[in-house]
C-alpha cells in the first residue's frame, strides 16, 4: 500500500512534458495531430498569401492557408515572437504519394497539423 502511494505522488508531482500540450489536438479535417512526438513549436514566415513553416530538418515547406488552425493550443505558454507557431508532421515515406493519404503530402513531409496562435499574425 505505502509502494502504492509512494508511486502515485510521484507520478502526480513528475512534471509534465511539453509534448503533453498536443495530447487530444485536431487538425481542420477531424484528424488528431499527434501520434508520438509529431508535434513541435516552430517558427513561419509569409511570402505574398503563402505561409512557410520551418521543420526540424530546418528546411522550409509552404503550407496552405486552408489546412493552417489560427486559433491557440490549451496550454500552450504564451511568446513574445511573433512568427511563433507549431507544426505536427513526420518524415514522408514512399507509400505515403498512393491512394487517398497523398493528400497529407506537402513538400518532403506527411502534414498533419499547423497551428499559429492568435497574435502572430
Amino acid at each position: 500500500m505505502r509502494l502504492t502511494l509512494a508511486l502515485a505522488a510521484l507520478l502526480i508531482a513528475a512534471p509534465t512534458q511539453a509534448h503533453d500540450i498536443y495530447t487530444g489536438i485536431y487538425g481542420k479535417g477531424g484528424q488528431l495531430c499527434c501520434g508520438g512526438n509529431d508535434c513541435a513549436v516552430t517558427t513561419y514566415r509569409e511570402r505574398g498569401s503563402e505561409y512557410q513553416f520551418l521543420t526540424r530538418k530546418n528546411e522550409w515547406v509552404t503550407i496552405p492557408a486552408d489546412r493552417i488552425t489560427f486559433l491557440p493550443i490549451p496550454g500552450d505558454q504564451p511568446s513574445s515572437d511573433s512568427h511563433y507557431a507549431h507544426l505536427c508532421y513526420r518524415d514522408l515515406m514512399p507509400e505515403d504519394t498512393l491512394g487517398p493519404s497523398s493528400d497529407h503530402v506537402i513538400g518532403d513531409i506527411f502534414f498533419y497539423c499547423a497551428f499559429i496562435p492568435p497574435g502572430s499574425i
